[in-house]
């Protein structure tokens, strides 16, 4: 899946994963950003997750992968979840049937994101 990537991030032509910005559309307006570090982290698993998933890479098809990622298995870092937060958020008010339908699939299915392991507190082995 991993040889993919670059053909994948030609054809909509995105910055590489290191690029110190990256920019999305919103619909006539482009957005810059800074990449963070966490997004670089987590960027290759994302874009392998749209591979896997299908789901493309608009506005909707943001909004179902991140719906499919809470439900596999979310990037383990509070930014990547405040960031993405607002994409189900706008899933659940204008697309509710398909941002659960694609959250089910990611229940029945495990993201590529490393897993943060649960302290003894919660019950899980350091």
């Amino acid at each position: 899946m991993r040889e993919r990537l670059p053909d994948f991030r030609a054809a909509h032509c995105l910055a590489e994963p290191t690029a110190p910005k990256w920019r999305f559309r919103l619909g006539p307006l482009t957005v810059t950003l800074p990449n963070f570090a966490w997004r670089q982290a987590a960027i290759d698993a994302h874009d392998m997750h749209h591979l896997i998933t299908g789901y493309p890479l608009t506005l909707r098809g943001e909004i179902q992968l991140a719906a499919w990622e809470w439900g596999a298995g979310r990037y383990p870092n509070w930014r990547a979840t405040a960031f993405c937060t607002p994409l189900i958020v706008a899933g659940v008010l204008i697309m509710p049937k398909l941002t659960f339908v694609a959250f089910r699939a990611g229940r029945n299915a495990q993201s590529l994101y490393p897993r943060r392991h649960r302290s003894a507190r919660e019950g899980g082995a350091e």
